[in-house]
């Protein structure tokens, strides 16, 4: 009868332990090479954010009591509220945050969010009954963005380019002011605009240190994190295009 070979069962104990030992320091390495990426990817989007010396904030009604002093000596140079939506919402803040940005000497800029379902004239008396004359100095903001259920295929483009631009003359001929859309690329080559000093883009989706060579205004991101009275708050920021001085002579234009 042949004889078996049989471990004794340290060996199987111990090469258990090896096993464990190689995936753990695996998982370990693995780490480490995430944070060096992370670290390493923030610290190439520093350098990129440092060629944009002009950042700027976005506020509405959900981020609570914003104290505007505060945001100004965190760097920031513009700010845009929130107004209105669509032909009905208004921002319950919209008021109080203009009141209490001028005391900062902020630039201050008010967006209305256009809505897809609703009339430009509806959209323009709802911005205009809201807004009054507390347009600030900067030009006044559409946001254009996907909701609910729209997206590139269920908009019907050619009712939309005609709402926007009857929105975007409205606003501009009653204000005397530019207007700036605050979009994506793509809705940008949806709509078929072409940038002018009365019609400037905001793209959405634009990347620092690449060509953007339309947009008035690039967002850098959704949340970024402010430590304002002690407390951090987290607000989408962008960046005007440009360098200080041609922010001075866009102020003064």
């Amino acid at each position: 009868m042949r004889r078996r070979d049989v471990q004794p069962i340290y060996a199987e104990t111990y090469r258990r332990r090896v096993r464990t030992r190689k995936v753990i320091f695996g998982v370990f390495l693995l780490i480490v090479l995430l944070i060096t990426a992370f670290s390493v990817w923030r610290w190439h989007a520093k350098q990129e954010l440092k060629r944009y010396p002009i950042r700027g904030v976005s506020i509405n009604q959900d981020n609570g009591y914003i104290d505007f002093e505060s945001l100004k000596n965190n760097g920031v140079k513009f700010v845009y509220l929130k107004a209105t939506q669509g032909a009905t919402y208004t921002d319950d803040s919209f008021l109080s945050n203009f009141q209490r940005s001028q005391g900062s000497q902020l630039p201050v800029g008010v967006y209305h969010y256009f809505s897809f379902s609703s009339s430009p004239k509806a959209q323009f008396k709802n911005f205009v009954r809201q807004v009054k004359t507390n347009t600030g100095s900067l030009p006044i903001c559409i946001s254009i963005q996907y909701y609910g259920g729209y997206n590139d295929g269920s908009v019907h483009w050619k009712s939309t380019r005609e709402n926007v631009r009857t929105l975007m003359s409205d606003i501009r001929h009653y204000y005397q002011r530019p207007v700036v859309i605050s979009t994506s690329q793509e809705i940008i080559q949806r709509l078929k605009i072409e940038a002018t000093n009365a019609h400037q883009f905001w793209t959405t989706d634009g990347q620092l240190g690449k060509p953007n060579g339309d947009a008035t205004f690039i967002q850098v991101t959704q949340k970024q994190d402010f430590r304002l009275d002690r407390q951090v708050v987290f607000l989408p920021m962008s960046v005007f295009n440009g360098d200080a001085r041609q922010w001075a002579r866009y102020l003064g234009s």
